[in-house]
């Protein structure tokens, strides 16, 4: 009986350690898709801009922001379905938060302090107005919100109304550039390219989620407990396709996709997902349980806004980002309390 039972324990520790190996191997794979797809993702979306004469911090409003707002969507769609709104909402907030003072945080010490021979970001006027426009938007939107204290589904309209109008300013802005070009530009295809946008945002997909979990699996190997993967690894790993993204965008010396795809990807989350929720939500809900979160968001708007008025930035302005990005992270954790309960 000893032995039978020495067997069996033997088998299962070696049925662990060889489980253990696939975990570490999907992490590479994950690792690696992650990288090759951001790359492909970055260069469509420059042969797209040069080939059509649309600037690219346009193009990545809408391909790269419609496309990493996949998750958002979801999570919404679910909460339409449970009736679980404030999840949508806290993932909304806490997206946009890790979006602009995260993401475009890390890009901007990417872009500048990695790369000594540019340690100043210069921002166009005509790409600066459309970033700050797209900025104030959402934060008088989620500043309304919280004064508003109840949204219902005429508010889910009006934000939708907001996306329609806003959309189409920007669309007929790069039409104009692209109507006034010589040549014929506009005659060019782009399906390849398209094609490989497209692959490229699968990739970054799959890399994700194979990244995650894998690193999930690992993290449980090691006796982390769940709750704590919870909270920091798989939160982070839905912002992982972004963060790929942009950063190396922003590395490349392509600044402006990281703010068209970020700006696109908040004004995205807080007016069509939002508003959508909303409509189709047949009750009210109350917006002061996420005030801290509200503010968290209004707070990173403000400040990227600022930044872009002031025309330049650089390691300083990414490093500000990125405290309040830890700050937000350990108020949500309760290690830090910002205000009295």
């Amino acid at each position: 009986m000893i032995n039978k039972l020495s067997l069996l324990s033997l088998i299962k520790r070696k049925r662990v350690i060889q489980v253990f190996w696939l975990p570490p191997l999907l992490l590479a794979i994950g690792l690696a898709l992650l990288s090759g797809a951001s790359s492909m993702v970055i260069s469509s979306i420059v042969a797209i801009s040069e080939k059509r004469r649309l600037r690219k911090s346009v193009l990545s409003f809408f391909l790269v922001a419609f496309s990493t707002s996949s998750a958002e969507l979801s999570v919404a769609v679910n909460s339409i379905i449970l009736g679980t709104m404030d999840v949508s909402l806290g993932d909304i907030l806490g997206s946009n938060i890790t979006n602009i003072a995260l993401i475009v945080g890390a890009s901007i010490i990417v872009a500048t302090v990695i790369r000594p021979y540019r340690r100043k970001i210069t921002i166009e006027e005509k790409e600066k107005k459309e970033f700050t426009t797209g900025l104030m938007l959402i934060s008088i939107t989620l500043i309304s919100l919280l004064y508003l204290q109840y949204i219902s589904q005429i508010i889910g309209v009006i934000l939708l109304c907001m996306f329609l109008g806003y959309s189409y300013t920007l669309i007929r802005k790069g039409k104009e550039k692209e109507d006034n070009a010589s040549g014929n530009f506009k005659d060019k295809k782009i399906k390849k390219e398209l094609m490989l946008f497209l692959a490229g945002m699968a990739g970054l997909l799959i890399g994700a989620r194979l990244t995650i979990e894998s690193t999930i699996d690992i993290a449980t190997y090691m006796g982390i407990p769940s709750s704590i993967v919870a909270a920091t690894l798989v939160a982070f790993g839905t912002s992982l396709p972004e963060l790929n993204v942009h950063v190396k965008a922003a590395y490349k010396g392509h600044f402006e996709i990281t703010l068209g795809g970020i700006t696109g990807s908040c004004f995205f989350n807080s007016t069509i997902i939002l508003g959508l929720l909303l409509v189709f939500t047949p009750f009210e809900v109350n917006l002061l349980v996420l005030s801290d979160l509200i503010l968290f968001s209004v707070i990173s708007n403000l400040l990227l806004w600022f930044f872009i008025e002031n025309g330049k930035m650089g390691g300083r302005e990414g490093l500000i980002l990125l405290v309040l990005y830890t700050v937000n992270v350990l108020s949500l954790l309760g290690i830090i309390v910002l205000r009295a309960h």
